[in-house]
């Protein structure tokens, strides 16, 4: 059995709700000077943005205000960080977030986010039976939704990459 790592959370809840505030709070001024909000009919880019800055705000004051019962509560006041194979499958994830990344200016957001969900969806899922065709067809529905609200409807720019004229 491998040894595990523990941390104390009430401190770092507080740490990381500070840091998730001071997040908030830069993501929504850059968003708010340098997109477009548009006109009421007409949404601009910083809509989203400013929505899920304030969202995380939120988030962040509640993990603030937030206490901890004592010893009948049922949130525990440490957490492990996990071991063996459940650690494999974190590395895979952040690895598949990092390729994701780096594939985008080249692949396209469509493309690159049909494969990153695809891949995502098959580490994380339990299933033995899980049937990579259908996980595909989800990947892909989601990547379409999101090329038609974020890009089409709320001209968010995102990199189209080599194959750009060939999709719709």
């Amino acid at each position: 059995m491998t040894p595990t790592t523990s941390f104390g959370l009430p401190r770092a809840r507080r740490l990381i709700g500070l840091l998730a505030l001071l997040l908030a709070a830069v993501y929504v001024a850059d968003a708010w000077q340098t997109l477009s909000v548009g006109r009421w009919h007409k949404p601009g880019a910083a809509i989203f943005p400013i929505a899920v800055g304030l969202l995380l705000a939120i988030s962040a004051i509640s993990v603030l205000l937030e206490r901890h019962g004592g010893a009948d509560d049922p949130m525990p006041a440490t957490f492990a960080l996990p071991a063996g194979a459940d650690l494999r499958r974190l590395l895979k994830v952040l690895a598949a977030f990092a390729l994701y990344f780096l594939a985008m200016p080249l692949l396209g957001n469509m493309i690159a986010s049909a494969l990153f969900l695809l891949e995502s969806m098959w580490l994380l899922s339990d299933d033995p039976k899980r049937s990579v065709v259908r996980l595909a067809i989800y990947a892909v529905v989601i990547a379409l939704s999101f090329e038609l609200f974020f890009v089409r409807l709320l001209k968010v720019q995102m990199p189209g990459g080599l194959f750009k004229q060939w999709l719709f």
